[in-house]
């Protein structure tokens, strides 16, 4: 043992040793400790998350038979951005545009982990997949999801690749996709078939206005829609068209995006939520375009949810008088004039995530969509 610790290379070891352990001893010393961890409030457990919202629907529930005895009137569609005030409206005497159907495709199916492999491979690489990318010649896409009740509790994928002379159809599964090569002008003939859009004779229903969790957009959209009108359908008033649907899980909600090439297919620059049942379309939420127009700045034509506050409401029934004297007031803030509330004033919406609903012709829908893709 003598002979080993004297020797002159173990010796320099043994002491490179020492002085790591040393100077991990002075560190950890000299680091200052931790603080104490802040006291978190409790997690909220799911019985209690279900009588919260059990408790949010009945409000909702109650605000709807409200607005059922109340006649709908062209005020409704101030309470958001519709889709004819940005795209503009069909002739009422036009057709609906021709129908085509997924079995019209063709059977070629990629794996999802190759297409998405696909669609991420780098703009520089030398690489078929790439060349095959559509993303290396497409300049719109269109998002279409769909939620069929009936079918299936998850929002299916309709996604088209286009540009002037081709398009390339594409439907989304949990592990295939199936793909296709269509012409540019089928485009909106295969939406009508996927959305199953046509003529509706229903009764235009008391609702106006739906949870914003209903139809969210996002990376997900309508990705919560079957559970919560499933929740909804608890509480809606026994006697309405819709609410039988719902009761019956017959409806379908529709979410259209469109996006540019510009944006690295991120950001859409256009988007339209629909619901359709009961016999009648609804349009849900604001409809948003952004124009680009050349030598301008970009114009969002977004209004929030469509939610007139109560000041503002209020305002509107001012008299003419009111309105002439505000008209001529100088720059000194003075009282506004108290204003009575009329027993017939409508129901006010329950929060401002709500999301309000007027009723759309299905051809807008689809004239919407052409708007949205024309290049």
């Amino acid at each position: 043992m003598e002979a080993i610790a004297g020797h002159p290379n173990v010796a320099l070891l043994i002491a490179v040793v020492a002085f790591y352990v040393v100077l991990g001893v002075v560190e950890a010393l000299r680091a200052p400790s931790k603080p104490k961890s802040r006291p978190r409030a409790p997690r909220e457990s799911a019985v209690e998350r279900e009588e919260r919202m059990r408790r949010r629907y009945a409000e909702f529930g109650t605000r709807w038979q409200e607005w059922n005895a109340q006649p709908r009137g062209q005020g409704d569609e101030d309470r958001l951005v519709t889709a004819a005030s940005l795209w503009g409206r069909p002739d009422a005497r036009a057709p609906f545009p021709r129908r085509f159907h997924d079995s019209q495709l063709g059977k070629i199916a990629v794996n999802k982990r190759s297409y998405l492999a696909m669609l991420d491979a780098p703009a520089d690489a030398l690489q078929p997949r790439h060349e095959l990318a559509p993303t290396s010649w497409a300049r719109l896409r269109l998002d279409v999801w769909a939620l069929h009740s009936n079918a299936a509790q998850k929002p299916r994928l309709m996604r088209v690749w286009l540009s002037r002379d081709r398009a390339l159809v594409e439907l989304h599964s949990t592990r295939v996709v199936q793909v296709d090569e269509i012409l540019p002008s089928e485009v909106v003939g295969f939406v009508r078939g996927f959305t199953r859009l046509g003529p509706r004779t229903g009764t235009v229903d008391g609702l106006r206005w739906l949870p914003a969790e209903t139809m969210e957009l996002g990376d997900k959209p309508l990705w919560n829609t079957f559970r919560v009108m499933r929740d909804i359908s608890h509480v809606a008033p026994k006697g309405s068209t819709v609410a039988d649907a719902l009761n019956a899980a017959d409806f379908h909600a529709l979410a259209f995006m469109a996006f540019r090439a510009e944006s690295a297919w991120k950001e859409p620059y256009a988007h339209l939520r629909v619901l359709d049942c009961s016999g009648v379309t609804y349009q849900v939420g604001d409809a948003f375009s952004l124009q680009l127009d050349e030598g301008q700045e970009d114009r969002a034509f977004r209004r929030g949810r469509g939610r007139p506050s109560r000041r503002r409401s209020l305002r509107r029934r001012r008299s003419a008088v009111d309105e002439a004297v505000v008209s001529t007031r100088d720059d000194r803030q003075a009282p506004e004039p108290q204003v009575s509330e009329s027993s017939d004033r409508e129901p006010e919406p329950l929060a401002d995530t709500d999301l309000a609903v007027v009723p759309i012709d299905p051809r807008e829908v689809l004239w919407a969509v052409e708007k949205m893709i024309k290049l």
